[in-house]
């Protein structure tokens, strides 16, 4: 992964971790668009999180932090899927990200709908924000989040061919690796806090 100058104050760092935290599961299901092997995905998630904490801190509230991760995977997934072989705490090269079918068709379903329905559908099933939480994140009205929920909900079930999308639901934020994220939200979390400790004076900040 390349290093980044970049100045960061160890107050941030609590931040960054909230949005990792909140995001994993949303930069999982991203990543699962580019590969379904574990320590590939794992340096896009990586790499992923670090650049959305870097974007959010320049950008604030101009733009969603959903659209954020959406630009950034866009950008280091196909460049880290045909370069990089990515690189597991666990030393173990060939598991795969999601390993029942049921999840990754979940997964493939929500990655085939708009970014702001599947935005809301896994920060609320998946992160467990309530829609005024989530109002809050997204500073949106929360009936307007309500209404992307429930539209979201009715295209998965199209897309799934089932009526019971809260139940696949379910299945799918139980089937997650939740390693992998925390590995993911370790990783990063390392080299931020690597940063923060590299911290000059903001007037001797270089690009």
């Amino acid at each position: 992964m390349r290093r980044v100058q970049q100045c960061l104050e160890w107050a941030e760092l609590p931040v960054f971790e909230r949005i990792m935290e909140l995001y994993a599961p949303y930069v999982l299901v991203r990543c699962a668009r580019y590969t379904n092997r574990r320590r590939q995905a794992q340096q896009i998630g990586a790499y992923t999180v670090i650049s959305t904490c870097f974007l959010a801190r320049e950008l604030g509230p101009a733009l969603s932090l959903g659209r954020i991760v959406d630009i950034v995977v866009g950008v280091a997934g196909p460049d880290v899927v045909s370069k990089g072989q990515g690189r597991a705490r666990s030393g173990q090269s060939e598991e795969l990200l999601i390993v029942d079918p049921r999840v990754r068709k979940t997964a493939q379903a929500l990655n085939s709908l708009k970014g702001p329905l599947r935005e809301v559908l896994v920060l609320h099933h998946a992160s467990g924000l309530a829609a005024d939480d989530l109002a809050r994140l997204l500073q949106e009205p929360a009936g307007e989040v309500v209404t992307k929920i429930r539209r979201g909900e009715r295209l998965l079930a199209g897309r799934l061919g089932s009526a019971d999308v809260q139940s696949l639901l379910t299945q799918f934020v139980a089937g997650l690796d939740t390693g992998w994220m925390e590995d993911v939200v370790y990783a990063a979390m390392d080299y931020l806090t690597a940063c923060a400790g590299r911290t000059r004076p903001r007037h001797q900040c270089r690009d």
